[in-house]
Protein backbone atom coordinates (compact mmCIF):
# COMPACT_ATOMS: atom_id res chain seq x y z
CA UNK A 1 0.00 0.00 0.00
CA UNK A 2 3.22 2.36 1.19
CA UNK A 3 4.54 1.69 -2.16
CA UNK A 4 1.25 2.20 -4.01
CA UNK A 5 0.70 5.43 -2.41
CA UNK A 6 4.39 6.71 -3.00
CA UNK A 7 4.36 5.97 -6.64
CA UNK A 8 1.12 7.68 -6.81
CA UNK A 9 2.83 10.65 -4.95
CA UNK A 10 5.92 10.56 -6.98
CA UNK A 11 3.46 11.10 -10.47
CA UNK A 12 1.59 13.78 -9.25
CA UNK A 13 4.97 15.79 -8.23
CA UNK A 14 6.40 14.43 -11.76
CA UNK A 15 3.09 15.82 -13.57
CA UNK A 16 3.20 19.33 -11.60
CA UNK A 17 6.89 19.73 -12.98
CA UNK A 18 6.26 18.88 -16.27
CA UNK A 19 3.44 20.93 -16.77
CA UNK A 20 5.40 24.25 -14.79
CA UNK A 21 8.00 23.24 -17.88
CA UNK A 22 5.82 23.19 -20.90
CA UNK A 23 3.87 26.23 -19.56
CA UNK A 24 7.72 27.99 -19.31
CA UNK A 25 8.25 26.93 -22.83
CA UNK A 26 5.16 27.94 -24.51
CA UNK A 27 5.03 31.28 -23.22
CA UNK A 28 9.10 31.93 -23.91
CA UNK A 29 8.32 31.11 -26.92
CA UNK A 30 5.60 33.23 -27.15
CA UNK A 31 7.28 35.90 -25.94
CA UNK A 32 10.40 35.45 -28.38
CA UNK A 33 7.49 35.48 -31.39
CA UNK A 34 5.99 38.41 -29.90
CA UNK A 35 9.22 40.50 -29.12
CA UNK A 36 11.74 39.09 -31.31
CA UNK A 37 15.41 39.60 -30.49
CA UNK A 38 16.60 42.39 -32.99
CA UNK A 39 20.36 40.67 -33.09
CA UNK A 40 19.11 37.33 -33.18
CA UNK A 41 21.16 35.28 -36.35
CA UNK A 42 18.67 34.30 -38.91
CA UNK A 43 18.54 32.81 -42.53
CA UNK A 44 16.51 33.15 -45.40
CA UNK A 45 16.06 30.55 -48.16
CA UNK A 46 13.00 29.34 -50.82
CA UNK A 47 10.43 26.91 -49.64
CA UNK A 48 9.19 24.33 -52.22
CA UNK A 49 11.72 25.57 -54.91
CA UNK A 50 11.48 22.82 -57.42
CA UNK A 51 7.68 22.92 -58.97
CA UNK A 52 6.47 21.27 -62.43
CA UNK A 53 3.25 23.16 -63.53
CA UNK A 54 1.30 22.64 -66.40
CA UNK A 55 -1.20 25.24 -68.31
CA UNK A 56 -5.03 24.67 -68.03
CA UNK A 57 -7.82 24.82 -70.67
CA UNK A 58 -11.61 26.63 -70.04
CA UNK A 59 -14.41 24.35 -71.40
CA UNK A 60 -14.64 26.43 -74.21
CA UNK A 61 -10.97 25.93 -75.37
CA UNK A 62 -9.24 29.24 -74.03
CA UNK A 63 -6.10 29.09 -72.17
CA UNK A 64 -5.63 29.32 -68.67
CA UNK A 65 -2.45 30.61 -66.91
CA UNK A 66 -0.38 29.30 -64.69
CA UNK A 67 -0.73 31.12 -61.62
CA UNK A 68 1.78 30.14 -57.99
CA UNK A 69 2.90 31.44 -55.21
CA UNK A 70 6.71 31.80 -54.65
CA UNK A 71 7.79 31.71 -50.97
CA UNK A 72 10.46 32.41 -49.65
CA UNK A 73 10.90 31.45 -45.02
CA UNK A 74 12.84 32.07 -42.19
CA UNK A 75 15.44 29.83 -40.81
CA UNK A 76 15.09 31.20 -36.97
CA UNK A 77 13.08 33.47 -34.84
CA UNK A 78 10.79 35.94 -36.32
CA UNK A 79 12.65 39.71 -36.85
CA UNK A 80 11.39 42.56 -35.14
CA UNK A 81 11.83 44.59 -38.38
CA UNK A 82 10.55 43.93 -42.23
CA UNK A 83 13.35 42.08 -44.39
CA UNK A 84 13.45 42.48 -47.77
CA UNK A 85 14.57 39.80 -50.11
CA UNK A 86 15.93 40.55 -54.01
CA UNK A 87 14.94 38.52 -57.22
CA UNK A 88 16.70 37.73 -60.29
CA UNK A 89 16.30 35.78 -62.76
CA UNK A 90 19.18 33.12 -63.10
CA UNK A 91 20.99 33.15 -66.96
CA UNK A 92 20.59 29.63 -67.28
CA UNK A 93 16.74 30.17 -67.29
CA UNK A 94 15.00 29.22 -70.75
CA UNK A 95 11.75 31.28 -69.55
CA UNK A 96 11.15 34.60 -71.78
CA UNK A 97 10.65 37.32 -69.23
CA UNK A 98 7.66 38.19 -71.56
CA UNK A 99 6.33 34.99 -70.75
CA UNK A 100 5.72 35.70 -66.71
CA UNK A 101 4.97 38.09 -64.43
CA UNK A 102 5.59 38.47 -60.52
CA UNK A 103 3.77 40.65 -58.54
CA UNK A 104 7.02 42.03 -57.22
CA UNK A 105 10.89 41.84 -58.12
CA UNK A 106 11.61 41.41 -54.26
CA UNK A 107 9.82 39.59 -51.28
CA UNK A 108 9.07 41.77 -47.91
CA UNK A 109 9.12 39.70 -44.79
CA UNK A 110 7.18 41.63 -42.21
CA UNK A 111 8.52 42.11 -39.02
CA UNK A 112 7.30 39.40 -36.68
CA UNK A 113 6.56 37.17 -39.58
CA UNK A 114 8.36 33.97 -40.89
CA UNK A 115 7.85 34.34 -44.04
CA UNK A 116 6.42 36.53 -47.45
CA UNK A 117 5.69 35.63 -50.60
CA UNK A 118 5.19 37.15 -54.40
CA UNK A 119 2.61 35.77 -57.28
CA UNK A 120 3.91 34.14 -60.15
CA UNK A 121 1.12 34.31 -63.31
CA UNK A 122 2.23 33.01 -66.93
CA UNK A 123 1.48 34.79 -70.22
CA UNK A 124 0.72 31.62 -71.50
CA UNK A 125 -0.39 32.62 -74.61
CA UNK A 126 3.60 33.84 -75.44
CA UNK A 127 4.90 30.38 -74.58
CA UNK A 128 6.02 27.82 -76.89
CA UNK A 129 3.32 24.85 -77.19
CA UNK A 130 4.23 21.52 -75.88
CA UNK A 131 7.85 22.87 -74.74
CA UNK A 132 8.75 23.02 -71.27
CA UNK A 133 10.14 26.46 -70.13
CA UNK A 134 12.41 26.54 -66.70
CA UNK A 135 12.20 30.27 -64.54
CA UNK A 136 15.24 29.58 -62.19
CA UNK A 137 15.45 32.13 -59.80
CA UNK A 138 18.20 33.26 -56.96
CA UNK A 139 17.59 34.59 -53.35
CA UNK A 140 19.22 37.46 -51.86
CA UNK A 141 19.61 38.20 -48.48
CA UNK A 142 22.63 39.79 -48.31
CA UNK A 143 24.79 38.32 -45.29
CA UNK A 144 21.37 36.39 -43.75
CA UNK A 145 20.99 34.39 -47.20
CA UNK A 146 21.28 30.74 -46.16
CA UNK A 147 23.32 28.01 -47.01
CA UNK A 148 21.16 26.26 -49.23
CA UNK A 149 17.62 26.68 -50.76
CA UNK A 150 18.75 30.38 -52.60
CA UNK A 151 17.66 28.97 -55.98
CA UNK A 152 14.20 28.29 -57.42
CA UNK A 153 13.35 25.92 -60.40
CA UNK A 154 9.94 25.84 -61.66
CA UNK A 155 9.43 24.21 -64.83
CA UNK A 156 6.56 25.57 -67.00
CA UNK A 157 4.52 23.67 -69.53
CA UNK A 158 1.92 25.46 -72.24
CA UNK A 159 -0.26 22.32 -72.93
CA UNK A 160 -1.28 21.05 -76.73
CA UNK A 161 -4.46 21.21 -76.79
CA UNK A 162 -6.43 20.24 -80.30
CA UNK A 163 -10.42 20.51 -79.53
CA UNK A 164 -12.93 18.23 -80.54
CA UNK A 165 -14.11 19.46 -83.74
CA UNK A 166 -17.59 17.50 -83.51
CA UNK A 167 -17.59 17.09 -79.78
CA UNK A 168 -17.35 13.78 -77.84
CA UNK A 169 -18.56 12.01 -81.09
CA UNK A 170 -14.92 12.48 -82.25
CA UNK A 171 -14.01 9.86 -79.65
CA UNK A 172 -16.41 6.86 -80.21
CA UNK A 173 -14.50 4.01 -81.41
CA UNK A 174 -12.32 0.71 -80.58
CA UNK A 175 -9.00 1.24 -79.26
CA UNK A 176 -5.97 -0.67 -78.48
CA UNK A 177 -3.94 -0.01 -75.07
CA UNK A 178 -0.63 1.02 -76.36
CA UNK A 179 0.49 1.74 -73.08
CA UNK A 180 -0.80 0.06 -69.59
CA UNK A 181 0.52 0.67 -65.76
CA UNK A 182 0.63 -3.06 -65.05
CA UNK A 183 0.42 -5.07 -68.10
CA UNK A 184 -2.57 -6.17 -68.36
CA UNK A 185 -3.78 -4.43 -71.50
CA UNK A 186 -7.47 -4.33 -72.58
CA UNK A 187 -8.95 -3.48 -76.27
CA UNK A 188 -12.31 -1.12 -75.09
CA UNK A 189 -14.76 0.53 -77.42
CA UNK A 190 -16.55 3.92 -76.61
CA UNK A 191 -20.11 4.54 -77.87
CA UNK A 192 -22.01 7.78 -77.58
CA UNK A 193 -24.33 8.60 -74.67
CA UNK A 194 -26.06 12.08 -75.09
CA UNK A 195 -22.68 14.32 -73.97
CA UNK A 196 -20.82 10.82 -72.37
CA UNK A 197 -19.53 7.74 -73.68
CA UNK A 198 -20.36 4.22 -72.58
CA UNK A 199 -16.70 2.58 -72.73
CA UNK A 200 -16.75 -1.62 -72.74
CA UNK A 201 -13.46 -3.75 -71.77
CA UNK A 202 -11.93 -1.86 -68.87
CA UNK A 203 -10.75 -3.94 -66.09
CA UNK A 204 -11.06 -7.05 -68.11
CA UNK A 205 -7.89 -8.55 -68.27
CA UNK A 206 -6.78 -7.19 -64.76
CA UNK A 207 -9.52 -8.82 -63.02
CA UNK A 208 -9.69 -12.59 -64.91
CA UNK A 209 -5.60 -13.02 -65.48
CA UNK A 210 -4.20 -11.17 -61.90
CA UNK A 211 -7.05 -11.60 -59.49
CA UNK A 212 -8.21 -14.85 -61.55
CA UNK A 213 -11.97 -13.83 -61.24
CA UNK A 214 -13.92 -15.19 -64.84
CA UNK A 215 -16.31 -12.07 -65.66
CA UNK A 216 -20.17 -13.29 -65.57
CA UNK A 217 -21.72 -10.08 -66.05
CA UNK A 218 -20.79 -6.41 -67.34
CA UNK A 219 -22.04 -3.51 -68.45
CA UNK A 220 -20.69 -0.57 -70.45
CA UNK A 221 -19.41 2.11 -67.28
CA UNK A 222 -20.71 5.24 -68.18
CA UNK A 223 -17.85 8.38 -68.49
CA UNK A 224 -18.15 12.12 -68.41
CA UNK A 225 -16.93 14.18 -71.21
CA UNK A 226 -15.77 17.90 -70.59
CA UNK A 227 -14.68 20.33 -73.29
CA UNK A 228 -10.90 20.70 -72.01
CA UNK A 229 -9.41 17.51 -72.39
CA UNK A 230 -10.92 15.70 -69.19
CA UNK A 231 -12.31 12.58 -68.49
CA UNK A 232 -14.40 11.38 -65.01
CA UNK A 233 -15.88 8.27 -64.14
CA UNK A 234 -17.85 8.35 -61.81
CA UNK A 235 -18.03 5.57 -58.96
CA UNK A 236 -20.42 2.66 -60.63
CA UNK A 237 -21.03 -0.79 -61.02
CA UNK A 238 -18.93 -2.35 -63.77
CA UNK A 239 -19.19 -6.70 -63.65
CA UNK A 240 -19.68 -9.62 -61.81
CA UNK A 241 -17.18 -12.25 -61.38
CA UNK A 242 -17.34 -15.65 -59.99
CA UNK A 243 -15.35 -17.45 -57.77
CA UNK A 244 -15.05 -21.08 -56.50
CA UNK A 245 -18.74 -20.91 -57.32
CA UNK A 246 -19.58 -17.70 -55.72
CA UNK A 247 -20.71 -14.59 -57.52
CA UNK A 248 -18.63 -11.39 -56.81
CA UNK A 249 -20.10 -7.46 -57.88
CA UNK A 250 -17.04 -4.52 -58.26
CA UNK A 251 -17.19 -0.95 -59.09
CA UNK A 252 -15.21 1.38 -61.13
CA UNK A 253 -14.19 5.04 -60.41
CA UNK A 254 -11.00 6.94 -62.23
CA UNK A 255 -10.27 10.07 -63.59
CA UNK A 256 -7.92 10.74 -67.52
CA UNK A 257 -7.93 13.26 -70.07
CA UNK A 258 -8.40 12.96 -73.87
CA UNK A 259 -5.85 14.15 -76.36
CA UNK A 260 -6.08 15.25 -80.32
CA UNK A 261 -3.35 16.24 -81.86
CA UNK A 262 -1.72 13.48 -83.32
CA UNK A 263 -4.43 12.35 -86.29
CA UNK A 264 -5.99 10.00 -83.73
CA UNK A 265 -7.82 10.28 -80.45
CA UNK A 266 -6.20 9.46 -77.95
CA UNK A 267 -7.51 8.64 -74.13
CA UNK A 268 -5.40 8.65 -71.17
CA UNK A 269 -7.29 6.72 -68.08
CA UNK A 270 -6.32 5.98 -64.63
CA UNK A 271 -8.55 3.95 -62.75
CA UNK A 272 -9.17 1.37 -59.81
CA UNK A 273 -11.60 -1.61 -59.22
CA UNK A 274 -13.27 -1.70 -55.83
CA UNK A 275 -15.65 -4.65 -53.61
CA UNK A 276 -18.73 -2.48 -52.98
CA UNK A 277 -18.72 -0.01 -49.74
CA UNK A 278 -14.88 -0.38 -50.22
CA UNK A 279 -12.83 3.36 -50.05
CA UNK A 280 -9.63 1.36 -51.22
CA UNK A 281 -9.27 -0.40 -54.61
CA UNK A 282 -7.87 -3.27 -55.72
CA UNK A 283 -4.78 -1.95 -57.20
CA UNK A 284 -4.09 0.33 -54.81
CA UNK A 285 -4.58 -2.43 -52.23
CA UNK A 286 -1.61 -4.61 -54.25
CA UNK A 287 0.84 -1.78 -55.01
CA UNK A 288 3.63 -2.07 -54.81
CA UNK A 289 4.07 -5.68 -53.81
CA UNK A 290 2.06 -7.18 -56.31
CA UNK A 291 1.53 -4.02 -59.49
CA UNK A 292 3.75 -1.28 -60.61
CA UNK A 293 0.92 1.02 -59.93
CA UNK A 294 -1.80 1.84 -57.58
CA UNK A 295 -3.88 2.64 -60.26
CA UNK A 296 -4.91 0.66 -63.28
CA UNK A 297 -5.17 1.91 -66.64
CA UNK A 298 -2.89 3.74 -69.57
CA UNK A 299 -2.75 5.08 -72.88
CA UNK A 300 -5.94 4.22 -75.53
CA UNK A 301 -5.46 4.85 -79.18
CA UNK A 302 -8.29 4.93 -81.19
CA UNK A 303 -7.79 2.12 -84.39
Amino acid sequence: MMKNIFKRLTYIALSGVLLVSCDWDNDAFSELSNSPDPNATYYVQFKDASKSLESGVTESGDLIDIETTVIVNILGLPQAQDITVNLTLDPASTIDESMYNLSASAITIPAGSAGGSVTLTTNTELMPVGEVVDLILNLDAGANSATAGLQLNYSLLRIEFCPLENGTVDLVGSYTATIDLNGYPDPITAVLDAENLLISGLGVNFIENFWAEAVTTSVPISAEIAGNGGITIPRQYIYTTTYEGAPYDYEIEGTGKWENCDGKPVMIIDYDIYYPGDDTGLAATYFPTYLASPTLGGTFTMN
